[in-house]
């Protein structure tokens, strides 16, 4: 874990600048899917354009919906965190209502979607690396192999102390490139809901292991596992419905 560092007398933050490349990463490849796959189309710039306006959205509704959990299980309103699924739920929001201002599309929204969704946990991989050097999102105790230690000062440490903790960055930093390399691959015009649907499933097994202040929802769960359930339950009426369209294509 590295909190912070000093280049040429300036203090940068691998949690933000981890961040930042990610947002920049899920852009990249967007443009080289949505490019190579609909190569000719008219309204390429304008979705990836779309896309940039929805990233930047994407960060204060992060905050703004970890504000609200904490308000919820505290009662005190504040911006001191973010959370990824306010994020992702702007985003996916907010992209094909932009999408629906280009008149006379040549590529469907679905297909859009499609093509956003292995490069959406590509960037996520290098947010969850810096969650780690960041020292948040972090593990239960663990006696395993896999047990980290971090350092003074942290709020890991400040919590457990020396104890040994659940990387559950780095477990979700692994499965996320995986993920992200399954749905370039296989996904095809499925990746998105592929992606609801795995996603939610391993987001809603990993919160078992956490151990951060991730605020309250409803009883029972955390809030990431309710919209976990969510997440898996709309991927998997989205499969159902793509797939008598595929069988009549022949795919």
């Amino acid at each position: 874990m590295k909190r912070s560092f000093s280049l040429f007398g300036i203090t940068l933050y691998p949690y933000s600048l981890l961040m930042i490349a990610g947002a920049g990463l899920t852009i990249g490849l967007f443009v080289y899917f949505t490019v190579s796959r609909r190569k000719g189309c008219g309204d390429n710039a304008f979705a990836v354009e779309a896309l940039i306006v929805c990233m930047a959205a994407a960060l204060p509704a992060a905050m703004l919906l970890d504000a609200l959990f904490k308000w919820a299980e505290t009662g005190h309103f504040r911006f001191a965190g973010a959370t990824f699924y306010g994020g992702l739920l702007c985003a996916l929001a907010l992209f094909p209502l932009l999408l629906l201002l280009k008149k006379n599309r040549t590529v469907s929204i679905w297909e859009r979607l499609c093509d956003l969704a292995p490069a959406i946990p590509a960037g996520h991989a290098l947010g969850r690396i810096g969650c780690f050097l960041g020292g948040c999102c972090y593990g239960r105790p663990t006696d395993t192999v896999f047990g980290v230690v971090f350092p003074a000062g942290s709020l890991p440490y400040e919590q457990y102390g020396a104890l040994p903790l659940h990387p559950t960055q780095l477990y979700e930093a692994v499965f996320l490139l995986f993920l992200a390399l399954f749905l370039a691959a296989w996904g095809k015009d499925r990746a998105l809901p592929l992606y609801f649907v795995l996603y939610g499933v391993e987001r809603f097994l990993m919160e078992f292991l956490r151990a951060d202040d991730r605020g309250s929802l409803l009883p029972g769960l955390s809030p990431a596992q309710w919209i976990s359930l969510l997440l898996v339950g709309l991927g998997a009426v989205l499969l159902c419905l793509t797939f008598p369209r595929r069988r009549r294509d022949g795919k």
